[in-house]
């Protein structure tokens, strides 16, 4: 089938960028198809990027994708150690990653995947699962006990004569220790009062039979 002239310019252009030179022979037998289709797709995608899947189909087509065992597929991990020599930082790395699945994916399975809608789906999944937790799930964390042990008190009477009568500790009383801990009372700041007969014998009068003339 004869292509548009604007079809050919784009297929001109991916044809231009080449796959990447191999020095490994198993390299170049592997890819030659693989490589240089994966930047036509590149080229071929950006004209038609307008075109999107109907939401509950893409959505069912991006969970399949992401739950593909793609760490066991040898020749989709052969083609993209060699997509990734050009990568330069971790953000390349995955934007040609992602980019090789969603074009590995369409050949393999004949299923088109719409690239930047993957992408928007995998942020908003990952936003997803990063959502601080409910209200509900706070208030049920909050009247759980603590890690330390703390139970909740008692709700009756009856249920703290049960603990004192068993010997159990009553949650939320503190025991205290019947010792006394020595060395470490207060000193007396005031002088001790006298009692009533204790009294300064300077401050007794001597009696008359008692004086000498």
């Amino acid at each position: 089938m004869a292509k548009s002239s604007c079809e050919q310019r784009h297929y001109d252009a991916g044809r231009k960028l080449g796959p990447p030179t191999f020095t490994t022979p198993l390299f170049t037998v592997t890819l030659l198809f693989l490589v240089p289709s994966f930047y036509e797709y590149h080229v071929y995608e950006q004209h038609n990027m307008t075109e999107t899947q109907p939401s509950s189909d893409a959505t069912a087509v991006f969970q399949e994708l992401d739950d593909y065992d793609w760490d066991n597929d040898n020749e989709f991990q052969t083609a993209l150690a060699s997509i990734l020599r050009s990568a330069s930082t971790p953000e390349q790395t995955t934007h040609l990653t992602i980019r090789a699945r969603c074009y590995y994916y369409t050949r393999k399975f004949k299923t088109p995947v719409n690239f930047e809608a993957y992408q928007t789906w995998l942020r908003s999944k990952q936003q997803a699962g990063s959502e601080p937790p409910s209200q509900s799930n706070v208030s049920s964390e909050a009247t759980q006990p603590s890690a330390m042990g703390e139970a909740p008190p008692p709700a009756s009477f009856a249920e703290i004569c049960e603990l004192i009568a068993a010997g159990k500790p009553i949650p939320g009383i503190k025991d205290i220790p019947d010792t006394i801990l020595e060395g470490q009372g207060t000193q007396a700041q005031a002088p001790r009062r006298k009692k009533p007969w204790e009294k300064d014998a300077t401050a007794t009068p001597t009696p008359s039979w008692a004086a000498k003339n």
